[in-house]
């Protein structure tokens, strides 16, 4: 690793002085915390007094070359984000002014990924509707961020932590994009394979690119189908979305829709999606289906009913 102004090594140790002006820091040879196509994430400290621990996350270099999206990181980690489903944002270190390595700073959320957690809810009688109710928390940060013009763009089992057992977390923020259009001319996935889009494939050359909240909305699609099967949607490349073993029907025809190719024809907000998973999971419209006439009207009909029973018996036998 090179040593700019904003980056110095000693040894194993990597020291980052933040756009805030303060100073992280994190062992290049520990194991990191994870990585994947959008970087590398290790675990860091503060060099205040507080030596408060944090996730410190290098931009895969192919990402970091693309100048709208390394501004697009910036701002991201610029922000504030107040909400309890969201992690915190604490800044950005770029070796030099828009050139070299850059890192994206949060608060460390101590937990388990999502992928984890519901490992031990597989084998219990109501995990279908346990599993889906782990995506809620994440449908409402998501609602928060998009109601910011803020698409995330790399939501993933692994990328939303359980903290304490029960506060789910979305991380990973630090790649976020605006709805705005961003240009690029190089090729490529921003995303993930298996959880991303088809929109977020990139053609070499093309130049404007436009994400939306429907973009976020396939990839929680995509994450709850992996969370339920263990397998990724469309894995054995197939048009169509393959029947989960014990998922009621309702659940999958959200899933579904959530999953559908082109953008118009999913969910248009992370709500609508909530809202349709959590009627899914109650039943509440089948329930609605088996009874058509209000509640206080059968005990009225049943009343008549014997009324007019009564009075054909009685012109029978008088």
């Amino acid at each position: 690793m090179s040593k700019g102004q904003n980056i110095q090594v000693e040894g194993n140790m990597v020291y980052l002085r933040a756009n805030t002006g303060e100073w992280f820091c994190f062992d290049r040879n520990e194991k990191p915390l994870g990585s994947g196509a959008m970087g590398t994430v290790y675990f860091g400290r503060s060099c205040t007094d507080h030596y408060y621990m944090v996730a410190i996350k290098r931009v895969a270099t192919q990402i970091a070359e693309i100048p709208a999206v390394r501004q697009r990181a910036k701002t991201e980690a610029s922000l504030a984000f107040r909400h309890r489903n969201l992690i915190e944002m604490v800044g950005y270190c770029e070796e030099y002014q828009d050139e070299g390595p850059i890192f994206i700073i949060s608060k460390l959320v101590q937990g388990v990924p999502l992928n984890k957690y519901v490992e031990q809810l597989r084998n219990t009688p109501d995990w279908v509707s346990r599993i889906c109710r782990c995506t809620y928390p994440v449908m409402d940060a998501l609602t928060y961020l998009h109601e910011k013009g803020i698409v995330h763009l790399d939501i993933k089992p692994s990328n939303i932590m359980v903290e304490n057992g029960s506060n789910i977390r979305l991380m990973d923020l630090g790649i976020a994009f605006t709805s705005k259009l961003i240009s690029s001319g190089n090729g490529g996935l921003l995303g993930t394979a298996g959880y991303a889009a088809p929109e977020q494939y990139i053609q070499k050359g093309q130049t404007e690119i436009s994400f939306k909240s429907t973009t976020d909305i396939y990839e929680l699609g995509a994450t709850l189908y992996d969370l339920l099967s263990g397998t990724k949607p469309y894995a054995d490349n197939s048009d169509s979305l393959k029947q989960i073993p014990g998922v009621p029907r309702a659940v999958m025809q959200v899933l579904s829709k959530s999953l559908q190719k082109f953008p118009a024809n999913r969910y248009q907000t992370a709500q609508e999606f909530k809202q349709a998973l959590m009627t899914a999971v109650s039943g509440k419209k089948k329930a609605a289906a088996k009874s058509s006439a209000p509640s206080w009207l059968v005990p009225v009909l049943v009343g008549v009913g014997v009324a007019v029973v009564i009075g054909v018996l009685l012109i029978l036998f008088v």
